[in-house]
């Protein structure tokens, strides 16, 4: 889709950023949608960004993870001026937006918006973003996001270096209209071509969980403390809860960590848990603290622990829990990334098993 023709300057101004670039809010914003499988979700985040936008994109593509629901359909009907890039095989969120951003950067685009399926953009998201980067001169622009019941996710945070942890930033009343941060997730930021000029496109061998949390780490590493800002008035909303699962509690995790809390996903998801655990030894190992690495091994069996006795109490598949946790877990400590486990092959054996037990 190219909307050039109907996209509004919005003073016509051009300003220099830090990293030596030229930023105009003329330049061309290219959407970067990734989805697996959630037609409905997809449909109302096209039509935030299609209809209701007051500084719209100039492009949109969708990188479809091999949907078997219908998506390829309801693109090809109802959606005909995005651009799909239909994936053979389901490569995860890092391989969407991998794929998504390698493409529209081969077209020329100087701006990429990236955007899971499951959020919708406020009107003015696009337009605060842009204003935003005019406003401090940086290179990626990350919007305030809000929950299902309009609380503010907490998840965007600074680094705190000397005591290797994130600092998360809360956004409350009254709040500056953009405060620096370090680390983002990869449900809107807007990202500028220079910062893929220095780091590539996110590393599509995590497939899931705590990818965006690397891309980000390797723009800090490049481009210095506080390379990103927040925009608190860019706002974009999650339309699904996220998942919870058990809440349980460790006292050596507390003591190591300060957080106590470990979450344990039914057998259907669980294929998450193993992915950001795998995910959370890369994302230690790229910001180099050995403490953490080392304390992540730990925990981490400390972890498979807890899952083996929740999981055999509640009668789920502890045996292939459990030789998956493991595989992460050695994976983890071996610094290897790369996709490992299918999630449908996994909900597939989780269904064979309980058809077999009933």
């Amino acid at each position: 889709m190219d909307t050039a023709g109907s996209r509004r300057d919005l003073d016509g101004e051009g300003v220099s950023r830090a990293d030596g670039g030229g930023q105009s809010l003329g330049e061309r914003v290219y959407a970067i949608v990734v989805t697996h499988n959630r037609r409905p979700l997809l449909e109302q985040c096209l039509n935030a960004l299609l209809v209701d936008q007051v500084r719209p994109p100039d492009a949109i593509v969708v990188v479809d993870n091999a949907s078997t629901d219908g998506t390829a359909d309801l693109l090809a009907r109802c959606f005909p001026q995005v651009t799909t890039r239909r994936l053979p095989h389901n490569e995860g969120g890092a391989g969407g937006f991998a794929e998504g951003m390698a493409w529209a950067l081969a077209q020329g685009a100087d701006w990429l918006w990236l955007l899971d399926d499951d959020i919708t953009v406020a009107p003015d998201c696009l337009k605060e973003l842009l204003e935003g980067s005019l406003a401090t001169g940086k290179s990626v622009v990350v919007p305030r996001r809000l929950r299902v019941d309009g609380a503010d996710c907490a998840s965007e945070a600074v680094l705190v270096e000397a005591a290797q942890l994130f600092e998360v930033v809360h956004v409350e009343a009254r709040q500056e209209r953009y405060r620096p941060v370090d680390l983002f997730t990869f449900e809107g930021p807007l990202v500028h071509r220079s910062v893929t000029e220095r780091v590539g496109v996110p590393n599509r061998r995590l497939f899931i969980g705590g990818d965006d949390i690397v891309y980000s780490i390797r723009i800090n590493r490049s481009s210095g403390a506080l390379a990103s800002v927040l925009a608190t008035r860019a706002i974009v909303r999650k339309q699904v809860a996220g998942i919870t699962g058990i809440a349980t509690t460790s006292r050596l995790k507390g003591w190591m960590t300060g957080d106590p809390g470990y979450r344990i996903l039914p057998d259907e998801q669980h294929w998450r848990a193993v992915y950001e655990h795998r995910n959370r030894h890369l994302i230690w190992r790229e910001l180099g603290w050995r403490r953490r690495r080392l304390q992540h091994l730990a925990l981490h069996l400390g972890y498979i622990g807890a899952d083996l006795i929740y999981s055999a109490r509640r009668g789920w598949n502890w045996p292939l829990r459990l030789r998956w946790n493991f595989t992460a877990w050695l994976l983890g400590a071996l610094a290897r990334d790369g996709a490992f486990l299918d999630p449908e092959r996994y909900r597939a054996q989780v269904t064979a098993r309980r058809r077999a037990q009933s």
